[in-house]
């Protein structure tokens, strides 16, 4: 999905500058778009990688 989504962007597109939604306590700032999908890329990696781990886990007990 990532790849469609960078598919068509220019490296303008990825340096483009937004404004990031702060979570409360921490002040409004300007990102640049590529930022955002390397977050978006890592939080899956790291969900993948619990849910890999665990489901592991899971089918050893169901096994043992």
């Amino acid at each position: 999905v990532l790849r469609d989504v960078i598919a068509d962007e220019t490296d303008a597109d990825l340096l483009r500058r937004c404004t990031r939604n702060p979570a409360r306590g921490y002040p409004e700032e300007q990102v640049p778009v590529f930022r955002c999908l390397r977050v978006a890329l890592n939080e899956h990696c790291e969900h993948a990688r619990y849910a890999e781990r665990d489901l592991t886990v899971l089918e050893q007990r169901a096994s043992g």
